[in-house]
């Protein structure tokens, strides 16, 4: 497992995780969705730019750079007890960033003194977050551009 180094987003990186998610989604997205569910996940950032680069730039939000500081992956705690965006290039997938990401937003949750934390997973990233201790709470059918996308609310509590 390669570890990389990790630093705060910052404005000038929002074309590039932009690109982490449209990739993300359209690659690894395949093996679990429709050719029209993948299409309408992918184009997201695309799609809603403004609302996209308001919604990386809130909260934490970190990203694993490769050796040019290039980013490679991205993950976001927001509000203090809930992860979302956790997203990697799918040449990167499978070689632990998404929990090296998870492990340094659940240290500052933890330095936050919250006591657990919440996810939405997908169906890409559900087995992830089970091999990081989080439990099924609800499965949910939510609606984007009226096509259903299956989701997993998740919670995990956090060990003081």
């Amino acid at each position: 497992m390669n570890i990389y180094p990790l630093r705060a987003f910052i404005s000038d990186d929002i074309h590039a995780v932009a690109k982490i998610y449209h990739q993300a989604a359209s690659v690894l997205g395949q093996q679990h969705y429709s050719p029209e569910q993948v299409s309408i996940w992918a184009d997201y950032p695309q799609a809603h730019f403004d609302e996209f680069e308001a919604l990386v730039s809130q909260g934490h939000t970190l990203v694993a750079v490769d050796s040019r500081n290039q980013p490679i992956a991205f993950g976001q705690l927001h509000p203090e007890n809930h992860l979302t965006l956790l997203y990697v290039l799918p040449e990167y997938s499978r070689q632990g960033l998404g929990k090296q990401l998870y492990t340094a937003l659940e240290a500052i949750a933890s330095a936050n003194e919250q006591t657990s934390l919440s996810v939405t997973a997908s169906k890409v990233s559900l087995g992830l977050f089970e091999q990081l201790g989080f439990e099924l709470i609800e499965k949910e059918v939510s609606l984007r551009n009226n096509v259903p996308f299956e989701r997993y609310n998740m919670v995990k509590v956090l060990k003081p």
